[in-house]
């Protein structure tokens, strides 16, 4: 299965869209102005992330990673539904405590299939440019699960 770098680039717009719906919706639900503050952050940052591969999806270039057989594995196991889950889904058949910590819990594993995700574009990427952009997104994500797992922690620490 060879797969198009506008199907790439159009898999990377929709995480990066789905972050930012599912961060938005979150903090909604989260009463701590320092959580919702960087819930808020979390947005913008996907939202950059957005414009910089519909920047790239606007160019006909062969970045080289369209028969990566590691990237097609990701994307058959990871990417056949929403990475990131409808949050009404999951708060709304859960008490508040469980359902905070289910939805902190998507987001952490959603950032690291993201982080994954480029990686492994980076990897197949043959363009210097693109991959060194490639592995800050990495880092970036790696980072988002950082701050997502902190967050998670004051949030429920708050709750209990």
């Amino acid at each position: 299965m060879l797969v198009k770098n506008s199907e790439l680039l159009e898999l990377s717009i929709k995480v990066e869209r789905e972050g930012q719906r599912f961060y938005a919706e979150l903090a909604e639900h989260v009463d701590d102005p320092k959580v919702k503050e960087f819930l808020k952050l979390m947005v913008k940052e996907e939202a950059a992330h957005e414009i910089h591969f519909t920047k790239m999806l606007e160019t006909e270039d062969d970045y080289g990673w369209g028969d990566d057989e590691d990237l097609q594995k990701l994307i058959k196991e990871n990417f056949q539904t929403d990475i990131f889950p409808p949050l009404e889904e999951t708060l709304g058949h859960l008490p508040r405590f469980e359902g905070l910590e289910k939805a902190f819990d998507f987001a952490i594993e959603a950032e690291k299939v993201a982080a994954e995700f480029y990686r492994i574009l980076g990897s197949a990427c043959n363009d210097f440019e693109l991959k060194t952009n490639m592995v800050l997104l990495e880092k970036a994500e790696m980072e988002h699960c950082k701050v997502v797992e902190t967050l998670k922690k004051r949030v429920l620490d708050s709750l209990t």
